[in-house]
């Protein structure tokens, strides 16, 4: 390179930078403000004020680096980048020095926030997953607690019946009591005075929800569309099913005495 050539480059050299920080300091930006507005390191933005091309990264994301500053205040970004690329010589990528892979917009890296939330994703899919597969979606309440608690009561009721004794048959219901409904799943009814018709409580429950009946209702009936998503106690004590799934029932008593009394499987009760 000849004496007129090195002082030609370094003409240049200081060309771009200082057009860059007069008209910043012109217009009274800081350079921590360029730093904000442009989400260009500042450690960069010094490098070219200060014409420390060789700090500076690859020659494509050096020209970004330009021209988002030019745009920033207000100068003609595709000119700076013209001027820049003719003070660094034409540097290819590959013989440039400092860091490659320093992005020119750190906007466009994923925040660590979404980071996190996709993994809080990915974790809770994992664990519905798992529940699926064991099958707990399918079990009642009481089910659900005893696996919760480690534990399996009816199991453990089996084991401790010994060989060739037979198991006690399970205590008939009370004939009085209070009358609980507990729904396994969601399911609609209407509970009211079958004689008269009056309406005691009408209610979409939902898995969980529980309604006890009135002890003064004179003779308390329901209707449903679904009598296996109930469980049904008197004083605490499960009955059996009030009717077939699936299908509407009505005027099915549920007067204590009248639950207490065994249920013939194949006959529903009558609906309207």
């Amino acid at each position: 390179m000849s004496e007129e050539d090195g002082e030609d480059a370094a003409l240049f050299e200081s060309q771009v930078g200082t057009k860059l920080r007069d008209a910043r300091e012109s217009q009274g930006i800081s350079l921590d403000d360029i730093a904000k507005s442009t989400r260009i390191p500042l450690r960069q933005l010094q490098n070219i004020e200060n014409s420390d091309y060789e700090k500076l990264p690859a020659p494509t994301y050096s020209t970004g680096f330009v021209k988002a500053y030019a745009l920033a205040v207000g100068l003609d970004a595709q000119a700076m980048a013209k001027e820049f690329r003719e003070e660094i010589n034409f540097r290819s990528a590959g013989e440039t020095a400092g860091d490659y892979f320093e992005p020119t917009d750190p906007a466009r890296v994923p925040p660590r926030s979404l980071a996190w939330i996709a993994a809080g994703i990915a974790i809770a899919l994992i664990v519905a997953y798992a529940l699926w597969r064991s099958g707990m979606f399918g079990l009642d309440s009481d089910d659900r607690a005893r696996l919760a608690a480690g534990t399996d009561a009816p199991a453990a009721a089996e084991d401790a019946v010994p060989s060739g004794a037979q198991p006690a048959a399970p205590a008939a219901p009370p004939a009085d009591g209070a009358v609980v409904l507990e729904a396994t799943d969601t399911v609609w009814l209407r509970i009211y005075e079958r004689d008269s018709g009056d309406r005691i409580y009408e209610a979409e429950m939902q898995p969980g929800d529980r309604y006890e009946v009135p002890a003064d209702a004179v003779q308390p009936a329901i209707r449903t569309g679904r009598a296996d998503a109930l469980r049904v106690t008197v004083g605490g004590q499960a009955v059996d099913p009030i009717g077939p799934p699936e299908t509407v029932i009505s005027d099915v008593s549920l007067l204590p005495a009248d639950l207490a009394r065994p249920r013939p499987a194949a006959e529903p009760p009558p609906a309207n």
